[in-house]
């Protein structure tokens, strides 16, 4: 895990920031939805991913229009990521939001904290299809 003290410029200077965005990374974003796996299992809540396709100017609309404590991050080139903790329901709050910067279709999936990242990554991903 990645600590929480590293600045801005030292994140992009590790390659961890989006070049064009400033927004964090896959690696980042994968780091951060352990983070919060973590913490959902702990506290008895859920974290959502949600996946939406899109380019740099999504990504920057989606970080504006998410709330500050929702980790947006260029996934990929052409997929944006969304990590957001809560405590019940599903992605659908999420999605609501997602549709007022985009039309794009999402994926996502909601965790308790028992799934892996990686298993989490891949059934977002898989609900995009």
């Amino acid at each position: 895990m990645l600590a929480p003290e590293l600045t801005h410029g030292v994140l992009r200077g590790k390659g961890l920031l989006d070049p064009r965005t400033g927004l964090p990374g896959r690696e980042l974003l994968i780091d951060r939805l352990g983070l919060a796996l973590t913490r959902v299992k702990t506290h008895g809540t859920l974290v959502s991913l949600v996946l939406v396709p899109g380019d740099a100017e999504t990504a920057v609309l989606l970080r504006e229009t998410m709330r500050e404590d929702h980790t947006v991050a260029r996934y990929e080139p052409d997929l944006v990521a969304i990590v957001a903790e809560h405590p019940n329901g599903d992605a659908r709050p999420i999605v609501e939001r997602v549709r007022t910067v985009t039309t794009a279709r999402t994926g996502w999936y909601t965790s308790d904290g028992t799934a892996r990242v990686h298993e989490v990554l891949f059934r977002a991903e898989a609900s995009l299809i």
